[in-house]
């Protein structure tokens, strides 16, 4: 069985660096984790497999293709965030240099992308078939 609070811990010790304008719980990197493992079992055409409490084991290659499902999401979230605060904020965040944290989201989230397509079509066992 694959322990969805070990992940959600892997996620945030991926992603410990990045600093996000609403700060995340526990409970927010579980439910990203949850929607990453969801989103394998669709890609893969396994969803009526899918259980959100009962998650098998994964294979190291399913396990990173989840991890890094799961860091965009996370990137999403913040790039998010901070659309909706810069909405409100654009002149005193740019004179504070306050956005400076964020610049590279977008180029962040396409190289996990790229990434997550690798991983996807490293996957052969469900690609092929």
């Amino acid at each position: 069985m694959t322990d969805l609070e070990q992940l959600a811990m892997d996620l945030r010790q991926r992603t410990q660096w990045q600093q996000t304008p609403v700060e995340m719980t526990e409970a927010d990197y579980l439910e990203i984790a949850r929607q990453a493992v969801r989103h394998l079992y669709v890609m893969t055409g396994r969803y009526t497999q899918y259980g959100p409490e009962d998650v098998p084991e994964l294979d190291a290659d399913e396990y990173e293709y989840v991890l890094t499902t799961a860091e965009v999401s996370f990137y999403r979230r913040v790039q998010s965030d901070v659309n909706r605060i810069i909405g409100y904020s654009t002149d005193a965040m740019t004179i504070t240099n306050a956005d400076k944290p964020y610049a590279n989201l977008s180029q962040t989230i396409a190289e996990l992308l790229a990434r997550q397509r690798v991983l996807y079509y490293k996957m052969t066992r469900y690609t092929l078939l």
